[in-house]
Formats: structure tokens, sequence, C-alpha cells
């Protein structure tokens, strides 16, 4: 808080933790994110609940493309990617 960055870009941080820490941590993130902001990157739900925007991101023919999704999108990739 002392010398806060203008950006944190977290990747899966969310991955080993069970929904209350995810929970925890999303809103965490979300009270945080007045003074900067958060990237995450998950496959998990919790983390989607506070965010305010979302993007899914493909992989064809060893290019990367990046588009602008909407939260059902995002909860419904998520929901699919969970193991049954």
């Amino acid at each position: 808080r002392c010398d806060p960055a203008p950006f944190y870009l977290f990747d899966e941080i969310d991955a080993n933790l069970d929904a209350v820490y995810r929970t925890a941590v999303s809103n965490m993130i979300h009270e945080l994110s007045e003074n900067c902001q958060f990237i995450t990157t998950t496959f998990r739900p919790e983390m989607l609940a506070n965010a305010d925007q979302f993007y899914g991101v493909t992989y064809d023919s060893k290019v990367s493309q990046i588009t602008r999704i909407s939260k059902e999108s995002a909860l419904e990739f998520v929901e699919q990617s969970q193991p049954n």
C-alpha cells in the first residue's frame, strides 16, 4: 500500500483453494481494486463474481486470440471446465 503498482497480474492464484477461500480472495481483490487494477486468470466461478470485464483466450494455428466476452459466457466456460 505504500508504493502501489498500477496493476497486478495473477495467474490462477485460486487453483488450489477451496470455494470459501476463493470467495475470500475474490472479495479482497475487489476491495483493493479501488486503487489499482487486477488482472487474473481462473477456471473457477468464485473469481468471476466481482469482476468487471471478462476475456476469452483461444489458441489456433500457433496464434492466441483474445476476445471480450460476457459474464454469462465466462461462467459457462468455467462450469464446463470443472471435472464431473
